[in-house]
This record gives structure tokens, sequence and C-alpha cells, in this order.
């Protein structure tokens, strides 16, 4: 069974920029709630793509544990606090 998500340059794409912007925004800490949000709707449409494309539930749940583990990551940093 051939990988939907590393078989297509456009889904790396999107999903790698999606994680720019969250790293970006756990790094800077100064953006408020606008580049969460945007790598939040940019990860939600890629996956909801992708899916409809035919990529399977491991590779689609791989994608949201790392961008999940991210996000925790940099609430717990914040101290629970935006």
């Amino acid at each position: 069974m051939q990988s939907v998500i590393a078989g297509s340059p456009l889904f790396l794409l999107l999903y790698g920029a999606a994680l720019l912007l969250l790293i970006f925004d756990l790094v800077k800490r100064s953006s408020g709630y606008g580049f969460p949000i945007l790598s939040a709707v940019l990860f939600t449409g890629t996956t909801i793509w992708a899916m409809i494309s035919g990529a399977g539930y491991e590779e689609v749940g791989m994608m949201v544990l790392i961008f999940l583990v991210l996000n925790v990551f940099g609430f717990l940093r914040s101290g629970g606090k935006r």
C-alpha cells in the first residue's frame, strides 16, 4: 500500500506550513491567537483533504499526533495561560 501523504508534495508542503506556523508561534509567543488559529485551520483542511484523497488512518493519525503534541507542549510551556 502506498502512502498518500508522503507521495504528494502538496500534502507535505501544507502540513509543513501548518507546523512551521505553530513552531513560529511557540518560539515568539507574541502573536496572540492569529498564528495558532491559522495553523489549526490549515492543518484541519489538509487532513480532511488527505482523508478524502484516500489516506489511511495510520498516516493521518501520525500527523495529528505530531500536531497535538506540539500544541500541548506550547500550552504547558505557557503555564496554561494564553
